[in-house]
Order: C-alpha cells, then structure tokens, then sequence
C-alpha cells in the first residue's frame, strides 16, 4: 500500500538536515552563478559593486533556503509517520499482530488463481474464559492463539484475524487433505501453548473448518464452506479439525482426543469380554 512516493518518505532527523543542506546549497549556488554570468557582460561595472551584488545573492537565499526547507521537511516527516500508522492500522491487527480481515482477504484473492486451502478458526469456549478471568484474559488468550499461528504455519501462509476469536488462514498451493495434516499440528500445538495462559489454567484449544478453494468458486464461498467445517466440528465436540467436501458433505477428519481413544478401546474391550461371559454361560 505504497501511497507516498520514496522521494517524499522523510522518517528521521539527518534526512532533514541532509536534504536542507543540499536544498540550501542550491539555492544558493544558482542566483550566485546566474547573477555573475550576467555581471561578466558588463565590464564597466566597478569591482565593488560586482563583489556587493554577488554577496547580497549569496546572503539572502542563504538566510531563507534553511529555515523554509527545514519547516517543509518537517511536514514532510510528520505525514510519513503518519501515513505509516494508519496503513499498519489497515494492515494489522492491533491486538493479535496478525493481519487485519480487510488485508488479509485482499493478499488472498491475490493468490486464489494458484489454488491452496482456507481454514476458519475459532477458540473454544472463549467466552467463558472473558466471564470466568475477565477480558484482559480473554485478550492474552487470543495473542497466544495468533502466535500459535504465526510459529506452527508454513512460511508462505497467510494469517489473520476475522474478528472476536475467529481467525483466517489461506495455505497457497496446498490441497485440502494437506491442510488437514496443517491444522492437526495447529490443534496439537494449541493444546501445548494453550494450558496455562496469563497465570491461570486455562487449557485453550481451537477448532478447524478446511475448505479447499477451487477455480470455480469465489473466496466468499471457499470461506463458507470453511465456516460450516468449522461449525460441524464445533457441534461434534471441539478441539478438532473438519474438512469440506465436493458435494457440501462435511467429511470427518476430526481429531479425537487420546483419552477418548484410550476410553474407547476400554469400553471395546469391555463389552468383548462381557460378550463372551455371556455367550459361555448360555452354551
């Protein structure tokens, strides 16, 4: 979002000073030169006056030239900061540091004509943790999550927050079965970040919607698939991943907690063992 040409960009003291001593310079260099070429074609004029005229063209843009160019410089400065600020703020998610939902949607349509993968995703129950801790909590709970984001994704991936606790992430180039394996270590490594946040036991985790975006369809539906990912995997327990198929049937691909595992293989083997009592003492 380059709005301010390079040569207008003015961000520190020792440019001013720079740039005004070279603005200086000229202005004093040219009447200096324009005046005493036309002195040279009037060989009359005595040695006093040649030497008087040139002084006062030496003086007078050497009183002005340094104080206008240095108030000019100065405003100068003052507008690339602020430029600068306004576009982080376009650019950047002041709390999470991600990008902002405007930014990131437009980086993405950028690269939809290579194809990739969206991921919606969301924090669980986090709006108990703002009722239960408050939302100073809540906040530095959403800057683990992001910086969750920005440390277990891929360089190329584009990261940024849709609003409250929903985040967006665009994987170019990468399939929908890929971004699956992407969001299984997302959900991994937020269980890990996650367990103690701010001082207090908090046990974070997300869940995942994955669409992958084809050529077809625009983003805003890519990201609605997405969006009804995420909402089955939140109905089907939370702390989990769901990616969207071709046909607008969810496909499971959810991560089931190890102790669900662990609890299931124990009820298996119960009811097995249970089966089998009861089938001996009926023969």
């Amino acid at each position: 979002m380059d709005i301010q040409p390079p040569l207008l960009r003015i961000t520190s003291n020792r440019q001013i000073v720079v740039i005004s001593a070279i603005i200086t310079s000229i202005s004093v260099a040219a009447p200096v030169v324009s005046i005493a070429i036309a002195l040279a074609f009037m060989p009359g004029l005595p040695s006093q006056a040649y030497w008087g005229v040139l002084a006062l063209a030496t003086i007078i843009p050497l009183v002005i030239a340094p104080p206008i160019a240095a108030g000019a410089l100065s405003i100068l400065k003052l507008l690339t900061i602020t430029i600068d600020h306004l576009d982080n703020c376009v650019r950047y998610d002041p709390l999470t540091t991600v990008l902002s939902r405007v930014y990131l949607l437009g980086q993405v349509r950028q690269q939809l004509a290579g194809g990739g993968a969206f991921l919606m995703i969301d924090a669980d129950h986090f709006k108990s943790i703002n009722d239960t801790y408050g939302h100073d909590v809540g906040d530095e709970a959403l800057k683990c999550l992001a910086q969750v984001l920005k440390t277990a994704l891929p360089t190329d991936a584009l990261v940024g927050r849709l609003g409250g606790e929903e985040f967006g992430v665009f994987l170019p180039r990468v399939a929908d079965y890929d971004a699956g394996s992407v969001a299984d270590g997302l959900c991994e490594a937020m269980r890990h970040s996650g367990r103690v946040i701010a001082g207090h036991r908090i046990d974070l985790t997300i869940s995942i919607g994955v669409a992958g975006h084809r050529s077809e369809r625009t983003l805003e539906q890519t990201m609605k698939l997405a969006d009804k990912a995420l909402y089955y995997a939140k109905r089907t327990g939370r702390d989990r991943y769901h990616i969207h198929d071709e046909n607008d049937l969810v496909r499971s691909s959810e991560i089931i907690p190890r102790a669900a595992v662990h609890q299931a293989r124990e009820a298996a083997v119960f009811f097995a063992d249970a089966s089998r009592r009861q089938f001996r003492k009926v023969i």
